[in-house]
């Protein structure tokens, strides 16, 4: 079937039931008698191109447009030129055919009338699909069109969507061939047609669907439909297109009877054509002839037509010019003007958006300094009962007179670490979010500090626990990296600390894999899994939000909900973060990776000879050493006391800076330990005053504050070094020594 040939006689049957029905002039447009007489003109021109008589047809079309363009009717000047468009297209000459379907779009788009445009984009497609360069072209205006006849939905047969199924089945595309050919269908099944050729078009396209599909059966219903109407209305243009392709299907699928009564139709209708294709032929070499002529004609008065537009074109040029020049000098200057006024704008707006960021960055500003405090006084206020609460059990623990009550006093000294663990955990995510948190960097070994680790762990955690912690660690593993072994085991600490919460019995493994990188660094896996109850995946980033608790788990070990979020802030800190998998029931893997360069031997040799230089550090030799402690709590002097009276130094007491001042003006003593928070002069001022007169007496600071709050100022003071309460003994103990053994070196 020829594509074009179906286009051009739906166009030429369109535009008839167009002018047969009513309406089909937007009433508004209808002004004077002289419109119907238009009318006519195409009704006549379409009568005259269905005899093909063409050379008459392009003299009536001709006539039409001089006649629409003195009117400056744009709907009539689009019948015009797509009637020659459609004209030449019967002759056979595609360029001016293309060239005035090209015209009749751009004057149906002056016409505003979207039935026109529709059209117009339908015949201009119909110019372009019969080459398969420019048929992605023609695909793209059919659509136009059908877009157009779609939002109009008037009831007309969507002539589009049957010519977008056509250009599919030359391309075999049968998926997208189907649903316009349905769309098609119902367009047709819901107008009233003058005509039969659209259902004939849509009973072969049927058919070419399914015979592509090879449903042979139900392709023979939609050939037969299509042959039965050709038939019954002597429809001859259809036959010699139709029925040789028919013919052959039919062989091919097994009817050779049915196949030669098609066959002979064929040749009747063949047999017709050529007793009228030589007069055909001369008429359209006659209408060839006139159609060159008209084509010059026109193209002269065309041609005479541009230079009179030309000539009136640089009329109006010179006259318009200075009045355009005027007119943007005067816009120039009032862009001048309103681009002054906005920018003068902007700069008040921008001036008045920095005073609300800097009352905002102040704002902010002021609530970290006040949550910085918040967490000072805090820790001060929480350790400085917790100090005699802790040093009172360690006085008890190690009285035989309260033997008896190991275990009370046990079950006191878990309670009070256990609450000195809270208080370290919020004081860690203040530390954390300040930007001037440092990482301590030195050598350690991996293997050993998880090892140790781990041992720790049972001994302690999981004395009373159904689970068991293995340790697996890659042979490859480096013996000596640099990084902060004492940040390494807290996010480890914390990881095991939630796993054995979780985990009512069973087996806790933490795996290390390293892995050596091109830059010389060793990448090293944590991993830590267990068997426990598991996370929930909607819950899998909430758990590392400070204070979140995993209510719905049952679990009696919930803890604060900081142990996870100082993990994560930690590894982020080391250029990490943590990764979790989970499932209710499965047990929880948590795993990170971090960065580590190898330590060198010297490093190495270095950490192996302060080590040795602390452990030589004991408090062996405080025997008769005058301390004095100088503190305003008397149950902090009192735990202080019987810390140091055990290693049989000679202890005297300040209660507060003053008295510490007149003391050591009047005595010798070979320590102080100097509190720093104290009424009247605090421990800062009072070590400044006692500098003034002796320089060489060594002055330890003891705080509840955090060390890294205070470490600046109490350099400032003068004070040697500083311990916070409530202490590790073995710290306590390490600070001393070193002072005194200090102290000897300088004195011996």
């Amino acid at each position: 079937m020829k594509r074009k040939s179906i286009t051009i006689l739906i166009a030429l049957f369109s535009l008839c039931c167009f002018y047969t029905a009513s309406g089909a002039i937007d009433s508004k447009d209808v002004l004077s008698y002289q419109k119907p007489n238009l009318q006519k003109q195409v009704d006549s021109i379409l009568k005259v191109t269905d005899n093909k008589e063409y050379d008459l047809a392009i003299e009536m079309a001709s006539s039409l447009i001089n006649e629409a363009e003195k009117r400056n009717e744009n709907g009539f000047l689009f019948h015009g030129y797509n009637l020659l468009s459609i004209t030449y297209d019967q002759l056979q000459d595609s360029v001016p055919a293309f060239d005035y379907a090209k015209k009749a779009l751009h004057f149906a788009k002056l016409s505003k009338n979207d039935t026109l445009i529709a059209w117009g984009y339908n015949n201009l497609a119909a110019s372009l699909s019969e080459y398969p360069e420019t048929r992605d072209q023609a695909l793209s205006y059919y659509k136009e069109s059908l877009k157009i006849q779609r939002r109009l939905n008037d009831g007309e047969f969507l002539d589009a969507a049957l010519n977008i199924a056509e250009l599919y089945r030359e391309e075999e595309n049968y998926t997208m061939m189907y649903p316009y050919l349905k769309e098609a269908q119902k367009s047709y099944d819901g107008d009233y047609f003058y005509y039969n050729d659209p259902l004939v078009y849509l009973n072969i396209l049927w058919g070419d669907y399914y015979k592509g599909l090879d449903f042979p059966d139900r392709a023979l219903v939609y050939y037969n439909k299509a042959y039965d109407l050709t038939e019954e209305k002597k429809m001859d243009y259809l036959a010699l297109d139709f029925y040789s392709k028919f013919a052959d299907f039919l062989t091919t699928y097994g009817k050779p009877k049915q196949a030669l009564e098609v066959y002979k139709r064929y040749i009747f209708y063949f047999k017709n054509k050529e007793q009228v294709k030589s007069h055909e032929t001369f008429q359209l070499a006659q209408a060839h002839m006139e159609a060159e002529e008209f084509r010059r004609a026109r193209n002269d008065a065309e041609l005479k037509q541009q230079i009179l537009d030309q000539d009136l074109q640089r009329k109006k040029t010179q006259s318009v010019l200075l009045g355009s020049i005027i007119g943007l000098m005067v816009l120039f200057l009032a862009y001048l003007f309103y681009s002054e006024r906005l920018r003068l704008g902007l700069i008040k707006n921008l001036k008045l958006n920095n005073r609300h960021l800097k009352k905002a960055k102040d704002r902010a500003e002021k609530s970290e300094r006040s949550k910085t405090k918040f967490f000072s006084t805090l820790s001060h206020e929480m350790r400085t009962p917790l100090y005699g609460v802790t040093g009172i059990i360690s006085i008890l623990e190690k009285k035989d007179a309260f033997a008896e009550y190991k275990d009370e006093i046990g079950s006191l000294k878990f309670s009070a670490d256990h609450l000195l663990d809270i208080i370290n955990d919020l004081l860690d995510i203040s530390k954390l979010e300040d930007d001037n948190f440092e990482l301590i960097n030195k050598p350690f070994n991996v293997k050993l500090l998880v090892e140790e680790l781990v041992g720790s762990f049972q001994q302690n955690s999981l004395k009373n626990s159904n689970c068991k912690i293995i340790c697996d660690v890659d042979s490859s593993m480096p013996n000596y990296v640099v990084g902060d072994s004492r940040r390494i085991s807290q996010i480890l600490l914390n990881i095991l600390g939630n796993a054995v919460k979780f985990t009512p019995k069973g087996i806790i493994a933490i795996r290390l894999h390293s892995k050596l990188l091109s830059s010389g660094k060793y990448k090293i896996q944590f991993e830590i899994e267990d068997n426990g109850i598991g996370i929930p995946k909607e819950k899998h980033e909430s758990i590392f939000d400070e204070f979140s608790q995993l209510d719905d788990l049952q679990s009696d070990n919930k803890g604060t909900g900081l142990g996870l979020p100082i993990v994560r802030k930690l590894l982020n800190k080391m250029g990490s973060d943590i990764e979790l998998k989970s499932e209710p029931g499965q047990g929880s893997i948590f795993s990170f990776t971090i960065e580590f360069a190898e330590a060198t031997l010297l490093q190495v040799i270095g950490k192996r000879e302060a080590k040795k230089s602390e452990g030589d550090l004991e408090l062996t030799n405080l025997k008769d050493l005058r301390i004095l402690i100088v503190d305003d709590n008397k149950i902090n002097r009192l735990v202080t006391r019987r810390v140091l009276e055990n290693q049989n130094a000679i202890i005297f007491e300040a209660q507060n800076g003053e008295e510490a001042l007149e003391r050591t003006r009047k005595h010798h003593y070979d320590m102080i330990m100097m509190d720093i928070n104290m009424p009247g002069m605090n421990g800062y001022e009072t070590t400044k005053a006692i500098r003034v007169f002796d320089k060489s007496t060594p002055i330890i600071a003891l705080t509840a504050a955090e060390a890294s709050y205070v470490k600046q100022k109490v350099k400032e003071s003068g004070m040697n070094d500083v311990i916070t309460k409530p202490y590790n003994l073995k710290k306590f103990s390490d600070v001393i020594a070193k002072e005194i053994k200090g102290r000897n070196q300088i004195t011996g």
